[in-house]
């Protein structure tokens, strides 16, 4: 009986440990997660700022926050059969910029652009993140965008941008 009850309490122990050692880990895994989550929001409210702070510097022809929005070795490729070639590392982008809106560096300029993102969709691979949207209604053509964002010394920055347009063929 002695024998038979040491058992007994060494198992309800040895029971209670692998419980909590479960519950533990378990406790481990939530708090893992949760802060993962926290990190991953926070990033993503970090990735949605720096895009719509290049969306807005493009709107509004601001060269400097334009620029600063890429990265020393993005790239490019541009919708139009004129610049179908990639364009590759800063000088190449910002000549490229330059050539198609003159108005970026042009100080009497007072022109705005209208681009209004819709659809937008973040998705965050650790220090990089995929920035999808489209541009226009929809109805007869659709403008596409994706920027592949690097976080670089604690800030976002467009590592490339593609940009493509689809019609309905009839137009």
């Amino acid at each position: 009986y002695h024998t038979c009850k040491m058992s007994c309490l060494m198992a309800r122990n040895l029971s209670f440990k692998i419980m909590n050692s479960k519950n533990l880990l378990l406790l481990a895994i939530l708090y893992l997660l949760t802060f993962s989550l926290q990190a991953q929001s926070r990033d993503s409210i970090a990735v949605m700022k720096s895009a719509t702070n290049f969306v807005s510097a493009f709107n509004n022809f601001q060269w400097t926050t334009f620029r600063e929005s890429f990265s020393d070795e993005a790239t490019i490729f541009y919708p139009y059969w004129d610049q179908a070639k990639r364009v590759k590392g800063r000088e190449e982008i910002e000549k490229a910029w330059l050539t198609i809106f003159p108005e970026f560096t042009d100080p009497t300029n007072t022109r705005k652009l209208q681009i209004d993102p819709k659809d937008i969709n973040i998705q965050l691979y650790g220090k990089t993140a995929i920035v999808s949207f489209h541009l226009g209604d929809g109805l007869k053509k659709l403008s596409r965008r994706t920027l592949v964002m690097v976080k670089e010394k604690g800030n976002w920055k467009i590592a490339h941008l593609h940009a493509s347009s689809v019609s309905d063929g009839k137009n």
